[in-house]
């Protein structure tokens, strides 16, 4: 027991050693882990909303802004740790994690450390490990914690007695909890194969004991509902309920659309086995990616939205595929043995996987699609990652069977039950591996005869300027394969020939899937210069120091501006009105922007927007109109880079929007799907009339007072504002109205009303007031998962520990 210990140690120290060399890009003085969604300006701006990120915040970014409440374990950690060494480390220790969880996972069935490692490799080194990249933190927790819940399962079916097997289902209920609690539709895509491979393994093990059925099962459900129960109910009612994208009425193709965006697609397969074959990434300057992945539906009839969007790769490697492969027909040999079951169990579930990631080209995904809830999971290819952790198992059992034939060969003590050498089909495996190593060779030899047809192809498809560098990199991607096909086949016919010890064999295989992850990584693992961004630049630094609490727009949204709206204004927690990231964005805001925005001065009316930057030419546009330039005045001349050189650009003064806080004497009121309309009316003056929501039953009252300007003093839950009303007025709040909020008038609490259609307000009597509106969202719930973390932890710890002998 005690080896076995330090072995799990080594284990867990190796892929240490391998994660620190895995984000070298991060070592040097002053440099961070560049993540494309949350890059360091995202952490920033979480770590600033810390800690009332967890419990209820609010902020005034993207639009008019949101408000709720994030307790997540990645929020928690990042509460715990410096901002540099959590965006450095944090994807390092859910990929240690991960490997050590397979580990045990794999060593409960038997396998050796060696093809344990190897499979551990597999599961969460390759494809899934970009996801470190594209910053996507909370799908790597649940796949990770998807893992140790297989763990805590199969421990739980092991159990001797009904009171550990209640402990690990505990304990289960917790990691099943939390992956909920991160990302919801990740972990439901995981849940289906956790909770099929329970009742597959209740069905083995105890098909007609209903009690430890109820063991297993009931404790699993009832703490993970209760633990993430809450946080469920708001992720549904925000991304399906909520979500203009999955609300779409009529024949249901613009949601089919949406939600398969993100298909894999079966002509570029080789991708699979062959890194960088298809290009490294959308838009790459060393090899643009030119397939379909991400292309919007209308893209070939209309030329909108994207030809292709793909940051990272969905590279596996040839090994894992023929490892894998070879486990496949060992457990189709062995399916009359309980291990060989569960093996043919996760290499079923693994098929069933790949086929769905096929997403609109399959159609298995087709009938899914049609199941409830799933149907609204976007981008069939994240079952890619569930279908990695189902190879990687596969091809430890197929690396430890093709190694299990020393042991049996040279052990003395009587067969225990495994197949011994002669059985092991080693020979079709390195005959298979230097067959597809030969043809692959071929496929590379072929395009470095017809390099200059290849380059021709991809400059007919657009690609002018990088056409010879994409033909050079699916030579060498060929080339690649052809290599780790032909040292599989050779270490294979070692084992067959058993001239080297197994162990040796196990290393080498490590080795290369090792160098094959650190060279697939380096291609996108890159790092941010912080002291860069801190230092800000000219228009960063006015904006900060006089935005105050309004916000600003960018009307272009590409070259520089796309870097300061996803990092250098989240870093410095400005409010800038565009949207960078909302994947799912809401009915209400779909509806804003659709009938508001059509008419964009008016736009920046009602959201507070003070400052506009601009290309100069839009400044000279503006001025072509008298009335309308008198609005707008020029703060800041300064020039960005573009693609055709530098560039004149302004930063304007809008003199005409009503601030984020402003006191109104005159209202009307009207039903809320008459809002917008009313909002963008010729006859609808937004400074000195506000429409109110006809739900709260307040009167008109018209008249033509113009606004008050107030200040207030914002935290990250509240906003207090001192008010001198001459009459009866509404105090306007430009912020996103939302569940979660209140609002009290001299400390009383008061009715919190909906108007101009996304903003909130309040009822305010003629003197002087003090009005607080303050977010309170999730503090309960918060509290009552933290209890029901707390108990079930403790719980299953205590129940599966064992019980002292009473003298």
């Amino acid at each position: 027991m005690k080896n076995d210990k330090i072995k799990f140690l080594l284990c867990v120290l190796f892929f240490t050693v391998l994660a620190a060399i895995t984000f070298r890009c991060a070592w040097p003085a002053g440099h961070v882990f560049s993540a494309s969604d949350l890059n360091i300006g995202r952490l920033a701006f979480k770590k600033h909303y810390l800690p009332e990120l967890l419990t209820g915040y609010f902020t005034g970014n993207q639009v008019l802004g949101g408000s709720g409440y994030g307790f997540t374990l990645f929020h928690s950690l990042m509460a715990l740790m410096p901002l540099k060494l959590f965006a450095d480390s944090f994807y390092g220790l859910v990929l240690i994690f991960g490997s050590a969880s397979l580990i045990w996972f794999l060593r409960l069935w038997g396998r050796s450390w060696l093809a344990s490692v190897f499979g551990a490799l597999v599961a969460f080194w390759f494809n899934s490990i970009m996801l470190a990249a594209g910053g996507h933190a909370y799908k790597m927790e649940v796949l990770a914690f998807s893992v140790l819940s297989l763990c805590l399962t199969e421990k739980a079916v092991r159990s001797t007695t009904i009171r550990r097997m209640i402990g690990y289902s505990l304990l289960g209920g917790v990691s099943v909890g939390i992956m909920m609690i991160e990302q919801q539709d990740v972990a439901l895509l995981a849940g289906l194969f956790i909770g099929s491979y329970a009742v597959f393994r209740l069905i083995q093990v105890y098909s007609k004991v209903v009690l430890r059925w109820v063991a297993l099962l009931v404790p699993v459900a009832a703490v993970a509902v209760l633990l993430s129960g809450s946080t469920v109910l708001k992720s549904y009612k925000s991304n399906i309920k909520g979500a203009a994208a999955v609300q779409e009425r009529g024949d249901g193709s613009e949601k089919w659309n949406y939600i398969t965006q993100w298909s894999l697609v079966p002509a570029e397969w080789p991708d699979l086995i062959a890194s960088g074959w298809s290009g490294w990434g959308s838009n790459d300057p060393k090899g643009p990616y030119w397939g379909k992945i991400g292309q919007s539906a209308d893209w070939k009839s209309t030329g909108q939205g994207f030809r292709n969007f793909k940051i990272t790769s969905v590279y596996f490697g040839i090994i894992p595929f023929l490892l894998g492969a070879f486990g496949l027909v060992l457990a189709l040999k062995e399916r009359k043995t309980d291990e060989g079951r569960v093996m043919l169990f996760w290499g079923i579930a693994g098929l069933v996987g790949l086929w769905l990631a096929f997403g609109k080209y399959s159609l298995l995904y087709k009938l899914f699609f049609q199941l409830p809830v799933v149907s609204n999971i976007r981008a069939p290819m994240k079952l890619l990652d569930n279908f990695q952790i189902c190879l990687g198992i596969m091809a430890a059992f197929g690396l430890d069977r093709l190694l299990s034939g020393f042991r049996a060969q040279d052990s003395s003590s009587p067969d225990d039950g495994r197949v011994q050498a002669s059985s092991v089909p080693v020979k079709g495996l390195w005959i298979s591996a230097f067959a597809i190593g030969g043809l692959m060779l071929l496929a590379g030899l072929g395009l470095l005869i017809n390099s200059g047809s290849q380059a021709e192809k991809f400059t007919q498809m657009g690609f002018v300027e990088h056409a010879s560098i994409m033909a050079g990199n699916m030579r060498s991607a060929w080339f690649h394969a052809a290599l780790l096909a032909l040292l599989c086949g050779g270490l294979a016919f070692l084992a067959w020939k058993k001239v080297i010890k197994s162990c040796w064999i196990a290393l080498a295989f490590i080795g290369i899937l090792t160098a094959d992850s650190l060279i697939l990584t380096s291609h996108y693992f890159k790092a941010d210069d912080v002291a860069a961004i801190d230092q800000k630049n000219t228009v960063i630094s006015f904006l900060k120091e006089n935005q105050g609490n309004e916000r600003t727009f960018f009307v272009d949204q590409s070259g520089i501006y796309n870097r300061w709206l996803a990092l250098d204004g989240p870093f410095h927690g400005l409010n800038l009105f565009n949207i960078w990231q909302m994947p799912r964005m809401s009915v209400e805001y779909k509806e804003f922007l659709a009938k508001v925005g059509r008419n964009q001065i008016r736009l920046w009316e009602f959201s507070a927007v003070k400052y506009i930057a601009a290309p100069g030419q839009i400044q000279q546009q503006l001025k072509q109109n008298p009335e309308l330039g008198k609005q707008f005045n020029p703060v800041l001349d300064y020039q960005v880079p573009t693609a055709k050189g530098m560039r004149q650009d302004v930063l304007l003064e809008f003199k005409g929007a009503v601030p984020r806080f402003a006191l109104f004497s005159n209202w009307e009121s009207a039903p809320l799907e008459q809002h917008c309309a009313r909002m963008v009316s010729a006859r609808h003056n937004p400074k000195t009339t506000l429409v109110v929501d006809s739900s709260f039953g307040m009167a008109g009252k018209p008249g033509n007072i113009t606004f008050k300007a107030v200040e207030a003093r914002v935290t990250k839950r509240e906003a207090v504002v001192d008010v001198q009303a001459d009459q009866p007025s509404i105090l306007r709040f430009a912020q996103r109205y939302q569940d979660g909020w209140r609002v009290s008038v001299d400390g009383k609490p008061a009715e919190l009303l909906r108007v101009d259609y996304l903003s909130m307000g309040v009822p305010v009597p003629a003197g002087k007031h003090v009005v607080e509106f303050y977010c309170i969202t999730g503090i309960s719930k918060v509290l009552f998962s933290v209890m029901v973390f707390a108990l079930s932890l403790t719980g299953g710890l205590v129940l599966i520990l064992p019980r002292k002998n009473i003298a």
